[in-house]
């Protein structure tokens, strides 16, 4: 083995983490600076094993809860200004699908064929304006996808 490579291994031998293999002790008794570092790590060890951490400041655990809920909070925030900027945009498709329902080409062809018959007086009836189903099918689909995006938002990001 190599210096490089028991460099790479010296600090999980000294804790007890991996194994001690005949390469490695064998390199370690022939080359005095990888001997000097794994004695140099093995009391790096056995000092952090005696050493007793030192207990939390007094406000730690508040201080660190308050910051989580904080950053939580500015996530959610980020969350619904992204889902109301979607839930307009689908209010707006869905009034632009209402106005489109009324037509206001068939609208005003509707009101010119009643003056029409009101001058006529029962000539002839003006053909009323209904949407076609394809527009009612649209309509129904912008109305599911933004149920089902709210429905989504709220059962993902709900505490």
């Amino acid at each position: 083995m190599t210096c490089a490579q028991i460099q790479d291994q010296i600090e999980a031998v000294a804790a007890d983490e991996q194994p001690v293999t005949e390469e490695f002790r064998r390199h370690v008794e022939g080359c005095v600076r990888c001997a000097s570092a794994l004695a140099t790590a093995r009391r790096v060890e056995a000092m952090l094993e005696s050493w007793e951490a030192p207990p939390a400041p007094p406000r730690f655990t508040a201080a660190v809860s308050s910051r989580i809920r904080s950053e939580r909070w500015r996530s959610e925030q980020q969350v619904d200004r992204v889902f109301n900027l979607l839930l307009v945009c689908g209010l707006l498709v869905v009034v632009g699908g209402i106005v489109a329902l009324f037509n206001f080409s068939t609208v005003a062809s509707a009101i010119s064929r009643g003056v029409d018959f009101v001058a006529r007086a029962g000539e002839h009836q003006p053909s009323p304006a209904v949407p076609s189903l394809v527009t009612y099918v649209v309509g129904s689909a912008f109305f599911g996808t933004a149920l089902a995006a709210w429905w989504w938002a709220e059962r993902r990001f709900s505490t």
